[in-house]
């Protein structure tokens, strides 16, 4: 994956603190019972690994994480995520990718280039009518050419259900990319956040990876 630099001096408009207290982990919260999970990996693909806990220990947490808090999309919009320290925002203001009809509201990157590269994003839709959060998600996920490699649902503790998705993806320099992606929503806004790295340092960044798809949520 390329790196995107042209955001970096927009760093200052997305408040930021230490993680000293971490969310529950959404592994806790999930409802496996009568949800067959959709699988559209060949048979001969590699069988990645899928972490519903990461083992991480408080003291690592604390030294490893930052919270974000952003809020350049307005009130309504407003979201905090928790990100590795070598994860900085590299574009905050609203842009629309209206071939998938999101409108992208955070993209996060690993900076240094020594660093195995983690791209987050987080965007949303505004629908006229009510959708199934999981359902949206998942066509959402279609749309943009990704291959599903596993998936889980999700309760969460206010009761909203959705889906949590690992996916793969050949990007146009030829490199795999391995996505996870979460979704929420609130109303008749629907947001996804996608974590992703290359394939060669998944299994490195696995853990990773379902932390950050698994620890944000709206401020609201």
């Amino acid at each position: 994956m390329k790196i995107n630099l042209l955001g970096i001096l927009l760093i200052g408009l997305v408040s930021c603190q230490s993680n000293g207290k971490q969310a529950k982990e959404l592994s806790n919260d999930r409802d496996t019972s009568n949800v067959s999970a959709v699988n559209d990996a060949s048979p001969a693909q590699e069988k990645l690994p899928f972490p519903m806990q990461t083992g991480f220990t408080d003291a690592y947490l604390k030294a490893t994480f930052w919270k974000c808090n952003y809020n350049s999309a307005g009130s309504e919009n407003a979201y905090w995520v928790i990100l590795p320290n070598t994860i900085k925002p590299t574009a905050v203001e609203p842009q629309k990718i209206e071939k998938v009809g999101l409108t992208n509201i955070g993209v996060y990157n690993t900076i240094d280039k020594s660093l195995p590269y983690i791209e987050v994003w987080v965007a949303y839709e505004t629908l006229d009518s009510k959708q199934i959060a999981a359902d949206w998600l998942l066509n959402k996920i279609r749309i943009t050419g990704e291959t599903i490699l596993n998936q889980s649902p999700i309760t969460y503790p206010n009761g909203q259900k959705n889906v949590d998705v690992l996916t793969s993806k050949i990007v146009g320099n030829g490199e795999r990319v391995i996505s996870r992606f979460t979704g929420i929503h609130n109303g008749d806004n629907y947001y996804v956040l996608k974590a992703s790295c290359n394939e060669k340092d998944y299994k490195g960044q696995a853990n990773t990876l379902f932390h950050i798809v698994s620890h944000w949520g709206l401020k609201q």
